[in-house]
């Protein structure tokens, strides 16, 4: 559908994302001052175990997105062939859940607790991948209602009502189904209709093809498992989870690209391409040495037991920061690509397609990544490491597989499709960032004082990155022309939205 707006939609995923992240953040602080680090390590690996049985859902979201896109009604079919999905995904999910709870003397019944997430989860991901092929802001819209409401429910049921982990399962539960009662809204005008035989026939036929894909996601979530077993550390997956949910606002400098997908699957135009990019590193920029620069306050904030994980943050902000241009560039492979137009396309096509050699580099990827995590924890671990050394070693592998397999991205790309990319601006960006980020780290230094309580603390912290902001912003505009267009764009379209 060749009427979906990019920058519009990919602003909107941004300036969600960005409250979101304040919303989420102030949930992962009641979460981890709530919970020892060994229960919140028991959360990141719940949340590892409910991916990891949702990695068949691809067989529906991954054809929905693309057929909704061209104009087919394909979203009551979707819905109810996910339903039958994750019935499947519930019993898998149980079956991890018993082995886990014998391997690390974890409380089975709070694994029981957080199978609810399994159907919530699949029919999310559904809803979205509908909402992404017609009206993609729906998905950040939705992002937004369940980040909203899991403050109220975290605050009940992790602070007053002092249930530790189990509330902040129950939060998260309800947070869910607030965010598939908004998904359902904005995509109701696409659920209707007849359940088609022939589009599940499709499906399944092709379902070589996602399932192939979805060895990429079997693998990847492999190493929270992995890491859990052959180290027997939870506390060391809590460090993975704050480092996490702390770099998640450079990762959602990526959402500006959110709408880039559909737009090449509905017209195939290049044009935007690189405009694109280029906006979501004008975020991305200054949100990853903000990440740098605060590092220490930002532990600070979420609990001081994890301030020794400062090095863990700056490499994983990195790996986010890269993993953009990764998501970039195989959105092109995949997007550009048309060969299911054709629904008599033959294997052999599939095969020499980008359909097929995106998930074959992801694949790739997962096992490089997860399998080198694997070598080091069995051959070179030593009992002298702690959890803070082998936490930081296993960022340090997940940020070099990423680069090396952005660059093969990089270098596909440019071999398939013409793109002119202007480094002038990014320069740019870097220059006015790093300019911030030392005038702020300088009077940082100078002033915060780290206080016991945050309600002290945060009145500090949330002037100078105010500060570092303006000062970023008002550089890029001065020196930069097409931040002066973006910012008038920005105008233009709150005056529309405000009848002014």
């Amino acid at each position: 559908m060749s009427n979906i707006r990019v920058t519009y939609t990919g602003l909107i995923a941004f300036l969600v994302a960005l409250i979101s992240v304040i919303t989420g953040t102030i949930f992962v602080v009641m979460v981890t001052r709530k919970l020892t680090p060994d229960e919140f390590g028991l959360w990141v690996l719940i949340g590892s175990m409910v991916g990891y049985v949702t990695i068949i859902e691809p067989i529906v979201t991954y054809w929905t997105t693309r057929q909704i896109a061209r104009g087919e009604q394909v979203g009551k079919t979707a819905i109810s062939t996910t339903g039958l999905f994750s019935i499947g995904g519930f019993v898998i999910y149980s079956i991890i859940a018993i082995y886990v709870s014998y391997s690390l003397g974890t409380d089975f019944w709070i694994l029981i607790l957080a199978s609810a997430l399994v159907p919530l989860s699949f029919l999310t991901n559904t809803l979205n991948s509908i909402c992404l092929g017609f009206k993609p802001q729906a998905v950040s819209y939705g992002l937004i209602g369940f980040e909203s409401a899991k403050i109220p429910l975290g605050l009940i049921f992790v602070v007053l009502i002092p249930l530790g982990i189990v509330g902040a399962l129950i939060a998260t539960i309800g947070a869910s189904i607030a965010n598939l009662v908004l998904l359902i809204y904005f995509s109701k005008e696409k659920i209707y209709g007849e359940i088609k035989k022939s589009v599940i026939k499709f499906w399944l036929k092709m379902s070589w093809l996602t399932m192939y894909g979805g060895i990429y996601g079997l693998v990847w979530k492999l190493d929270v498992l992995f890491f859990s077993l052959l180290t027997t550390s939870l506390a060391g997956l809590a460090y993975w989870g704050i480092a996490a949910a702390v770099t998640n606002i450079v990762a959602y400098s990526g959402k500006i690209s959110v709408a880039l997908y559909p737009k090449l699957i509905a017209t195939g135009k290049m044009d935007i391409a690189a405009e694109n990019l280029k906006r979501s590193l004008y975020f991305a920029i200054p949100i990853l040495a903000a990440n740098i620069v605060f590092v220490k306050p930002i532990l600070h904030v979420i609990n001081p037991i994890y301030v020794d994980g400062i090095y863990i943050i700056i490499i994983i902000s990195f790996r986010a920061f890269v993993n953009i241009f990764l998501g970039f560039f195989f959105t092109i492979l995949e997007g550009k690509e048309n060969i299911d137009e054709n629904k008599n396309a033959t294997f052999k096509q599939y095969i020499h397609s980008n359909l097929f050699l995106k998930p074959t580099l992801m694949i790739a990827l997962s096992i490089a990544y997860v399998g080198s995590l694997v070598v080091f924890l069995v051959f070179f671990k030593t009992p002298e490491m702690n959890d803070i050394v082998l936490v930081t070693i296993w960022a340090v592998i997940l940020l070099t597989a990423t680069i090396i397999f952005m660059i093969v991205g990089i270098v596909l790309v440019k071999k398939q499709y013409k793109i002119i990319f202007e480094f002038v601006p990014i320069f740019k960006y870097t220059g006015a960032a790093i300019i911030a980020s030392i005038i702020v780290y300088y009077i940082s230094e100078k002033v915060l004082v780290y206080t016991e309580s945050i309600f002290d603390f945060i009145p500090q912290l949330v002037p100078l990155l105010l500060l570092g902001g303006g000062i970023y912003f008002g550089i890029t505009y001065l020196v930069d022309k097409s931040t002066k267009i973006l910012f008038n764009l920005i105008i233009k379209e709150i005056k529309i939205k405000l009848n002014l």
